[in-house]
């Protein structure tokens, strides 16, 4: 499936520099398609190539290029599918009769023009909307209501992917926007490194600012799946130096009120000690909440599960993606209930981003959840 993606925006990436000569070609300027070719396809290659190599651990390439290549990469994307779906409305139009073939140089040129204004306003409009950080904000009552509540407020926050580009600047704003929730229950569901410590900057201060987050009943962590591979030994080592208790197929109690579980990753990229397994509850009558970062493991919970906090899909990240993560997941994003079980998910979009440090469709956020269940659920 993955090859067949990859073979198909190649195919769309040569297609769209076609396209881009031949539009080009009615400025009059004698551009030459070997030049023209040799132009496109080398900055192609540039871009893909750093970007590969942003992935290879201590990579001695400056890091202003790698984080140069993430925009790169965004930018690249929105080059195919803007120009290959202005060029399929221009062929529609064609066997429609609206536009004459060949295309009249007039046609062409509107084209490039509305084609390069579209591709630069999705980019910038994508990296300026990546940088705030929203508070979305969601009430989840777990058991009956009798009429006498409690409540746990849990802020949930995931998918920082530290890194290149997710650095000190951004990681402050996700921490504000975290404290400023005044929260009971702070739980970071995965992917908080981009699955390479050699990648991080300053990671003295990266990890100050993570033992700034502020919870009454502390801060807990699961893994995702860039939170893994030769590295992951030392991400462990970070969080823990952090003040974050790390909980791998594993269990705590929450102020004798709720049971928290943190999963291991269901498809970590490289390996995260122990492999996952299933974890075995222990009889404690309280509420069970889940941090899983995979979205895609709704299967795995019952009746035994009340609520599960996730992440992950980043909601798609830049679109078309959130097409693409709302036709493959059940839930990729906000509040879902299982009919069968009753399970309820929360699924955020993430506070930082991967690859292209772009948001289009989506937001970065922190999600502030209120969980609402009956006053003596801790002796059920």
């Amino acid at each position: 499936m993955f090859l067949g993606i990859f073979i198909l925006i190649i195919g769309l990436g040569i297609n769209g520099g076609r396209i881009l000569y031949r539009w080009s070609a009615h400025l009059g300027a004698g551009i030459k398609p070997l030049l023209f070719g040799s132009a496109y396809g080398l900055g192609v290659i540039l871009i893909l190539a750093a970007f590969i190599a942003s992935r290879v651990p201590g990579i001695a390439i400056p890091r202003f290029l790698l984080r140069l290549a993430h925009y790169g990469l965004g930018l690249l994307l929105y080059v195919i599918l803007v120009v290959n779906t202005l060029a399929a409305l221009l062929f529609l139009g064609r066997l429609l009769g609206f536009f004459p073939a060949p295309l009249p140089g007039t046609v062409s040129r509107v084209s490039l023009a509305l084609s390069l204004f579209l591709v630069l306003a999705f980019s910038l409009y994508g990296s300026l909307n990546a940088g705030p950080i929203r508070t979305r904000s969601y009430t989840v009552q777990l058991g009956e209501n009798k009429g006498d509540m409690d409540s746990l407020r849990i802020v949930l926050a995931s998918d920082f992917h530290l890194g290149y580009v997710v650095e000190e600047k951004h990681l402050g704003k996700i921490v504000a926007a975290i404290n400023a929730a005044d929260a009971d229950l702070v739980c970071l569901a995965g992917d908080i490194f981009d699955g390479d410590m050699t990648a991080l900057a300053d990671p003295k201060r990266l990890q100050e600012l993570l033992g700034e987050i502020r919870a009454k009943h502390g801060v807990y962590a699961c893994l995702g799946n860039h939170d893994a591979g030769g590295h992951y030994r030392p991400m462990v080592e970070f969080l823990e130096a952090a003040g974050i208790r790390l909980l791998e197929d594993d269990t705590a109690i929450i102020d004798k009120r709720v049971l928290l579980v943190g999963r291991k990753d269901s498809s970590p990229i490289g390996g995260q000690g122990i492999a996952r397994k299933a974890v075995a509850l222990p009889p404690v009558g309280l509420p069970v909440i889940v941090m899983d970062h995979q979205p895609g493991n709704v299967g795995e919970y019952g009746e035994e599960t009340d609520l599960v906090l996730c992440g992950h899909s980043h909601r798609g990240q830049v679109f078309p993606f959130n097409l693409v993560t709302k036709a493959v997941y059940l839930v990729d994003y906000g509040y879902y209930q299982e009919p069968g079980s009753g399970t309820q998910f929360v699924v955020t979009s993430g506070a930082g981003t991967w690859g292209p440090p772009f948001r289009v469709g989506s937001e970065n956020e922190v999600v502030v959840i209120d969980v609402l269940f009956p006053a003596e659920a801790e002796g059920r």
